[in-house]
């Protein structure tokens, strides 16, 4: 991961793997690998190379856990996202036993809100946290982002950006992977409350 060459596109550089001294790498990696609240895995590709990584975090028994996924930017937008998600998922919740899946994104990362929706997540609420990745002042003064400004507010002399909470229990994700169609209420829709992205 450390490998990985960051993201041209601002609207992606928030998820750029930490540039760090490698012995920062190590300590992070150890004090993370001891945290019984989280566990971590990797994504690989065909030929093996570590592509991506999946987290859990907040784990609460095996009733739920918040998920967290990145890829480098030599593997977005190939259907690896989706793939690593989807065999993740059966073993989230047939192999390990939890109930509930929950995550949060970034209304500005309109490509995983679409394949998070895609797999079932229903969105269950929404909450701003501040902008601070210098990215985000570009994302939001650009007129190539102009469709992405309705995702940010000022509070203060500050900027913020919207987020989505999702979830996903095990039942739904059972019902999808059986081709039954999960129902998207309309207040889950992209632009509920005037402002919506994945």
């Amino acid at each position: 991961m450390m490998q990985w060459r960051p993201f041209t596109d601002p609207l992606y550089q928030p998820f750029d793997f930490p540039r760090q001294s490698r012995a920062e790498h190590v300590q992070w990696f150890e004090w993370r690998s001891h945290d019984p609240s989280r566990r971590l895995y990797t994504v690989e590709d065909e030929e093996h190379r570590i592509i991506g990584s999946v987290t859990l975090r907040e784990i609460d028994g095996r009733r739920s856990a918040r998920l967290g996924i990145t890829l480098g930017a030599d593997f977005v937008s190939q259907g690896y996202g989706t793939e690593a998600l989807c065999l993740f998922l059966d073993y989230f919740f047939e192999e390990m036993g939890f109930s509930m899946m929950v995550l949060d994104v970034a209304a500005t990362n309109v490509r995983a809100v679409h394949t998070y929706r895609s797999l079932g997540f229903r969105q269950l609420g929404q909450h701003y946290r501040l902008a601070n990745h210098p990215s985000y002042y570009v994302v939001q003064q650009e007129p190539r982002y102009r469709h992405l400004r309705q995702f940010f507010r000022g509070h203060g002399s500050m900027l913020e950006v919207l987020f989505y909470d999702m979830a996903l229990t095990r039942e739904q994700w059972r019902a999808r992977s059986e081709g039954h169609l999960i129902e998207v209420d309309s207040e889950e829709a992209p632009g509920r409350n005037g402002r919506q992205r994945g």
